[in-house]
């Protein structure tokens, strides 16, 4: 079944980009975003480095087979492998990894690899995620429209849109998380600024087709076994509100940095040294609650 998409009204709808092409990208993304918050210098920085890290492979690996897209994930033999911690020291497990990268794929460890099949089997086997994943949709799509109170701008990559013949559009992204207890779930949220990229890619969809997407989708699953899942959907309005305030404080920043050319850190206004608050959770630990209560 070939799903048809709605016409476009502004910006781009990309389906396969080449991820390297993708985030060499000029664009604003939600990533940067989140940096900007962090501070113009930071976001500069990294900007400028190499995103390639060892640490996302896990993720990726993940990604690759849920959805069945991304680079092929290979196994290095264990055999190749070092001592107790099975590293990658010899001549030839070195040289395994940089073939392997070199054709696009990426390399894992006999039991990384196997930790990452368990994930991927625990999103399939629930319900919930399962049903979300085969409805007919569009597989990590790249997304560019500008927005139009600053004009900046802006790219977006969803790992999935879905069609759901009664909700309409309905945006799917996969994380891995150390805890899908809800409660932890929204720290995480919040930690990871993933209430921006919902609000984010809400409005490239609304921007790009003119239609209003359901709220963004999160299937969590645990790293660790026995890699639990959870699945979430942003529907709380302070979400949006909240993710909004965020990106349009980034998108002004953005704007005011690129027309002064200047990038500023976040304690670079020469005044005086401020206090350092202690938070109330902090507070409530200790007899200061009391006394401050």
């Amino acid at each position: 079944m070939t799903l048809p998409l709605p016409e476009v009204v502004s910006g781009r709808f990309v389906q396969g980009m080449d991820e390297e092409e993708y985030h060499a990208h000029p664009a604003l993304s939600q990533t940067g975003m989140k940096a900007l918050l962090r501070s113009p210098r930071y976001f500069r920085a990294q900007r400028s480095m190499n995103k390639a890290k060892a640490e996302f492979d896990v993720g990726h690996a993940a990604h690759a087979l849920v959805l069945g897209v991304g680079a092929p994930i290979v196994e290095i033999p264990d055999r190749l492998l070092s001592g107790e911690y099975r590293s990658i020291q010899s001549a030839a497990a070195k040289q395994f990894k940089a073939d392997a990268e070199a054709e696009g794929q990426t390399v894992l460890k006999p039991l990384v690899y196997a930790e990452v099949r368990r994930m991927a089997d625990a999103v399939l086997m629930n319900a919930k995620a399962r049903r979300l994943l085969e409805l007919p949709g569009f597989t990590e799509c790249s997304l560019f429209a500008d927005d139009p109170v600053t004009g900046v701008h802006l790219r977006g990559r969803l790992d999935r849109l879905a069609w759901d013949d009664e909700l309409g559009w309905l945006p799917l992204d996969a994380k891995t998380t150390t805890d899908v207890q809800r409660r932890k779930l929204t720290t995480s949220i919040v930690d990871f600024g993933y209430d921006i990229q919902f609000v984010v890619y809400d409005m490239l969809l609304r921007l790009i087709f003119g239609v209003e997407p359901q709220p963004m989708h999160f299937i969590f699953v645990e790293k660790a076994f026995p890699h639990e899942v959870r699945v979430v959907r942003m529907g709380d309005p302070a979400w949006r509100a909240g993710g909004e305030e965020k990106m349009r404080a980034a998108l002004d920043l953005f704007a005011w940095c690129t027309e002064r050319g200047e990038w500023p850190g976040d304690d670079e206004d020469g005044g005086d040294v401020q206090d350092l608050e202690a938070p109330g959770w902090y507070r409530a630990q200790t007899n200061l609650g009391e006394v401050f209560s």
